[in-house]
């Protein structure tokens, strides 16, 4: 599969996780909400983050920190981290997301690919899915399991 096949089939697949969300919401816990938190949202994420946001801030600076950890690198994971806050404002719980961003950044400077971060990230998203109790999880994942 060449380059442009793989961009065609993830904006095909971000379309339809946004068209998903915006037309059924995330009401209920399915096979389908569990698959969007632990597979959809991880390759979304790391596409724009890492493949978009980190891949562009690198061609500009190219400052690294203790020769693996570079300062896109960083500068990604705090407007990932961010934008975690944005969606659950527990101060705590979404501080904690820095550190992992910071590894999947790693992975991503590494490899040069967001393969490796997503199946890390997928990977996170289950170990905190099985481990955490609701209260924990962003409000997002709150409404899927109460409601």
């Amino acid at each position: 599969m060449n380059s442009k096949s793989l961009h065609i089939i993830l904006y095909i697949i971000i379309l339809v996780y946004i068209i998903s969300i915006a037309f059924y919401g995330v009401k209920n816990i399915s096979v389908y909400n569990i698959i969007l938190f632990l597979f959809a949202s991880p390759l979304v994420e790391e596409y724009i983050f890492r493949g978009l946001v980190q891949k562009n801030i690198q061609k500009y600076i190219k400052y690294t920190f203790f020769s693996y950890i570079t300062l896109s690198n960083i500068i990604t994971s705090i407007i990932f981290t961010a934008c975690h806050f944005v969606a659950d404002s527990n101060f705590i719980v979404t501080t904690l997301i820095f550190i992992p961003s910071i590894y999947l950044g790693i992975l991503y400077d590494q490899y040069k690919s967001i393969k490796q971060p997503f199946f890390a990230h997928s990977i996170l998203n289950i170990i905190v899915f099985i481990n955490y109790p609701v209260d924990l999880f962003p409000s997002i994942m709150k409404i899927i399991l109460i409601q």
